[in-house]
């Protein structure tokens, strides 16, 4: 006795290929990026993804699913690799766990093993906080703000205006230096 299922066939190989899960439609990779040691491994392994699928792009003894079985198989060798990467990721499988905190979407696991991962590796020198990198840019906007205020002063009179024109920072040029709006000319009306 026979089965009351209809059997479909598709007309293309790499229909049929997808079908019996010999390729799929898409392929995901979960690439490290927590520590410096990474990005040259990582680049590495992007570079030989690269040269391997260029290659077999340029394949002319293969058929198109055959191309794409190949590129299946660089594309595992890649997550394979990406996953050996070392420093590994301190928590466990699964572990990923996120909130919403002060600095937005945050991770709330395996941080104080990060942290000790990188002062065995890289060791006790820390790099300047966000902090302390915005600070630094509050006081370079600062003492701008101070040459600006005091290169104002300093301007030909005919820049010195009243109300709607501001002396212009040095790096812009201003439209209104030859206009109708000069002092003289603001003060006859």
């Amino acid at each position: 006795m026979g089965s009351n299922r209809k059997r479909t066939t598709y007309k293309h190989d790499i229909t049929r290929a997808v079908s019996s899960v010999r390729i799929k439609f898409q392929r995901r990779m979960t690439v490290p990026m927590f520590h410096p040691q990474h990005i040259e491994a990582v680049s590495k392994l992007l570079e030989y993804g690269y040269n391997e699928l260029n290659r077999i792009t340029k394949l002319n003894s293969l058929r198109r699913v055959d191309k794409l079985v190949q590129a299946h198989y660089v594309i595992d060798t890649l997550t394979h690799g990406f996953a050996n990467i070392t420093p590994a990721d301190p928590r466990n499988r699964g572990a990923e766990e996120y909130i919403y905190g002060d600095n937005g979407f945050e991770t709330i696991h395996g941080l104080k093993d990060l942290d000790k991962i990188i002062t065995d590796t890289e060791g006790e020198e820390d790099h300047a906080s966000d902090r302390d990198q915005w600070n630094k840019w509050m006081r370079e906007s600062l003492q701008r703000d101070q040459e600006k205020k005091h290169r104002e002063h300093n301007y030909p009179e005919e820049r010195q205006t009243e109300g709607y024109l501001q002396p212009q920072d040095k790096y812009v040029k201003s439209v209104y230096n030859k206009s109708k709006y000069t002092k003289s000319s603001t003060q006859r009306d």
